[in-house]
């Protein structure tokens, strides 16, 4: 009698996705700002939370951030191409200049978060919830954009929406 339940137990625990982030890519992001162990491999920080913390310039190209929280951090000049941010939670968070390029954004979240001059090009930003977020002069070049909110996201100086940049001040739609 013992044996099917534990087993029907041990089952069911293996069908629950991992959202475990790995320790170890956590201090090594913090400590140097880096957090891809090679060319082929990169850092798992899914389900992490940051809060309060300067990664200006951070290496992350590739990096497995689903999940994410994050509240105060400056992720100014960060390489973040290729990054997995599916369903990212952003608050108070510095994307000025940061390269996201072939990034996944699908279901952020992002509040009074700063993406001017950023590189999204080739991004996929579905299904997402914007709110005060500035893209100000940011590149758009083939980004995906289905269903996602921009009514109350600044889109003066982008590119890539249209043919020509958008119009100042453009809110929620490029003029």
């Amino acid at each position: 009698m013992k044996l099917p339940i534990l087993l029907g137990l041990g089952l069911s625990l293996l069908a629950l996705p991992a959202m475990a982030f790995e320790k170890a890519d956590l201090e090594k992001l913090r400590s140097t700002k880096k957090c891809n162990a090679s060319t082929f491999s990169s850092c798992d920080l899914s389900g992490a939370s940051l809060m309060d913390i300067d990664l200006n310039g951070a290496a992350l190209e590739g990096a497995n951030l689903e999940g994410i929280t994050m509240e105060n951090v400056d992720l100014s000049k960060a390489n973040l191409s290729e990054a997995n941010l599916k369903g990212a939670r952003m608050t108070k968070v510095n994307l000025n200049q940061a390269i996201l390029k072939e990034a996944n954004l699908d279901g952020v979240k992002m509040m009074a978060v700063s993406v001017e001059d950023a590189d999204l090009t080739d991004a996929k930003l579905t299904g997402g919830t914007l709110k005060g977020v500035s893209f100000k002069n940011s590149v758009f070049k083939d980004t995906v954009l289905t269903n996602t909110d921009l009514k109350l996201s600044n889109l003066s100086g982008v590119t890539g929406i249209t043919e020509a940049p958008c119009a100042k001040p453009s809110f929620g739609a490029c003029k």
